[in-house]
C-alpha cells in the first residue's frame, strides 16, 4: 500500500543536500513508498541566493501544514556551535499548533494531529565558524520535538558500520569534518561526499524509517477496512 515519506533539510552550504538525498533513496527501496525532499525556508533571510551555495535551493519549500499530509517526517538540522540552527528551531516550534489544539479543524479540534506518524533525525558538525560536536543533542532534541506531538521516533539501525563510522550514533546520521571534495579550481567544495560509512548508515536510516511507517500505515488500513 502506498504511503508517503518526507525529508527535510535547512543548508546554507549544501552538506545536509548529500544527506538527505541519500536517505531518501534508502526509504525509497521500501515497496509503496512515495519520498519526496524539501528545505526549510529561512524565515528571516528567505531566498537570497548570495546567502546559499549552488543547489541548495533546488528543493521545493515545506510548511508546517505539508507535514500532516507525510506518514514519515526525517528532519536534518546542522549544527552551530554544538546546537541546533536556528531556522530548523523556529520550523519545529511552529508545528506546535498541531500539538496544542490551537488550529482550527473541520472536527473542531487539532490535539495530536501528528500523532502515531514516524520522525527521524540527521545532522553535520563540524566546518569553517559552525563549531563542533552537539550531534547527539541535536539529534535527541529533534526526537524530543517528535515525543510532544506523540510521533515514533526512528533512528539508525544497529550495524558493523556503527564500529567505523564518525560520530555514529542510534539516534540518527550525522555528517562531520571539513569537504572533501576539490574542484577544478582547486578548492575544495562545501557541497562534500559523504564517507563510506556514511553512506550506509544514511541509507540505512532512511529505509528502516520507510520500514516502521509502512508496518504502522498497512496496520491502520487493516482496522479501517
Amino acid at each position: 500500500m502506498v504511503f508517503k515519506v518526507a525529508v527535510v533539510y535547512f543548508s546554507r552550504r549544501g552538506r545536509l543536500v548529500t544527506l538527505a538525498n541519500v536517505i531518501a533513496e534508502g526509504a525509497r527501496q521500501v515497496p509503496g513508498a512515495i519520498v519526496e525532499v524539501f528545505r526549510i525556508r529561512d524565515p528571516v533571510g528567505g531566498d537570497n541566493p548570495a546567502m546559499y551555495d549552488d543547489g541548495v535551493l533546488d528543493a521545493p519549500v515545506i510548511n508546517p501544514e505539508m507535514c500532516l499530509e507525510f506518514d514519515c517526517i526525517l528532519i536534518g538540522a546542522p549544527g552551530r556551535q554544538g546546537g541546533m540552527c536556528a531556522e530548523c528551531r523556529y520550523f519545529l516550534d511552529s508545528l506546535a499548533d498541531f500539538q496544542t489544539g490551537s488550529k482550527p479543524t473541520a472536527n473542531g479540534t487539532s490535539y495530536g494531529m501528528l500523532k502515531g506518524k514516524v520522525g527521524g533525525a540527521f545532522t553535520s558538525v563540524g566546518g569553517q565558524g559552525r563549531g563542533y560536536g552537539g550531534h547527539e543533542a541535536i539529534l535527541q532534541s529533534i526526537h524530543a520535538t517528535f515525543l510532544q506531538h506523540g510521533m515514533i521516533p526512528v533512528g539508525v539501525p544497529p550495524s558493523p558500520v556503527m564500529e567505523d563510522a564518525l560520530m555514529a550514533s542510534p539516534f540518527g546520521t550525522c555528517m562531520a569534518g571539513k569537504a572533501r571534495v576539490v574542484g577544478a579550481d582547486g578548492l575544495a567544495s562545501r557541497l562534500r561526499s559523504l564517507s563510506e560509512s556514511e553512506v550506509k548508515l544514511a541509507y540505512s536510516q532512511g529505509e528502516w524509517a520507510a520500514q516502521i511507517a509502512k508496518q504502522l500505515h498497512d496496520a491502520d488500513d487493516d482496522e479501517e477496512s
